[in-house]
């Protein structure tokens, strides 16, 4: 007869087995889903490489592409501009029956890297002057329709003999657009604006005194020709429009509106500004200062046909005027130092 003792001992053993078969199941499935979640993990890191690395190929292939693109540009650049960037601004009319849209408005606004100030030329549309590959003299704005953007950023470089880093090209559609998103700039109309054209669809009645402009005032104002002053007012009317977007943009609450900006330029302006070009630019307004750009007209005249003649001499006193250049220039921070 088997004695009580013994059979505790034996229901003890079995108890403690059952525990150590049970600690080792435990153990088996903590394993089991340890390698399961690890196993994942490693599949998610794969794939986030994968992802990754063709990401990063890609758009070192669109990186290498802008910078063989600058690089090609960049050749033609004058190193006595190095220490600033410069845009030629054209705007588009709305384009005549038969004809393509023209250069109906012309700037160059150089911001200088040193200190960000800004200059702003202001060129008369009809100014005559020589354009690459057409023989005699032109008005400056046939440039656009014998070569579009690039041949008339090429005589407004032998125009002015300077450097233009950048181009933009906008619409009178996409400069409504911009001035509407932005909430619209403030001018003073220093006179009675009133002219109707039934056949190119235009009505521009403005009066005098400060006007809060949305887009569509804004570009009537500026297509405006027909005071006494002409074409001259009308760069004079350019150049107030340029000092009240440039104020506008320095508002504080400008940040909000950063994204329909983007989203206007992206869909309505063209210009060689690219997205890598971010840094440069968010580096020069980082240095702006509340001051007023300095502005100035194309030294000049009219002749008896409506051209503006400019002074050879006097353009090349102020763009020395504009773009000094002392010895210690040789120092400054070249275009491509700031990316």
């Amino acid at each position: 007869m088997v004695s009580q003792t013994k059979i505790n001992v034996e229901r003890k053993r079995k108890i403690r087995r059952k525990k150590r078969r049970l600690k080792f199941l435990r153990l088996l499935v903590v394993m089991v889903i340890f390698g399961l979640i690890m196993t994942a993990v490693g599949w998610v890191c794969q794939q986030a490489y994968n992802w990754a690395y063709k990401t990063y190929a890609v758009y070192a292939e669109i990186y290498d592409d802008y910078r063989q693109r600058r690089e090609l540009r960049a050749a033609s650049f004058d190193p006595r501009f190095d220490g600033y960037t410069n845009i030629l601004f054209v705007g588009l009319d709305t384009g005549a029956e038969g004809m393509g849209q023209q250069a109906d408005n012309m700037f160059l606004l150089s911001f200088r890297h040193e200190d960000g100030a800004v200059r702003i030329v202001n060129i008369p549309r009809f100014t005559l002057t020589e354009i690459p590959g057409i023989q005699g003299t032109q008005r400056l704005n046939s440039a656009y329709p014998y070569g579009g953007i690039n041949l008339l950023e090429q005589s407004v470089e032998k125009l002015l003999n300077v450097t233009v880093h950048h181009n933009v090209v906008i619409d009178t559609e996409a400069l409504r657009e911009l001035v509407d998103v932005i909430g619209g700039i403030d001018v003073y109309v220093e006179t009675n604006m009133d002219y109707d054209d039934p056949e190119e669809d235009l009505h521009i009645h403005i009066p005098k005194g400060y006007q809060h402009m949305d887009g569509d005032t804004a570009q009537k104002y500026l297509r405006y020709a027909s005071d006494d002053l002409g074409a001259y007012g009308r760069g004079k009317r350019q150049q107030s429009f340029i000092k009240a977007v440039y104020n506008r943009m320095l508002q504080p609450d400008m940040v909000t509106k950063l994204p329909q900006l983007t989203d206007v330029w992206q869909r309505r302006v063209h210009t060689t500004i690219e997205v890598f070009d971010a840094g440069h630019f968010a580096s020069l307004v980082s240095k702006l200062a509340n001051v007023q750009p300095e502005l100035k007209l194309l030294p000049g005249g009219w002749d008896q046909y409506g051209s503006w003649v400019s002074n050879p001499q006097d353009v090349q006193n102020m763009m020395n005027e504009l773009f000094p250049q002392p010895e210690e220039q040789e120092e400054n921070k070249g275009f491509f130092d700031f990316f």
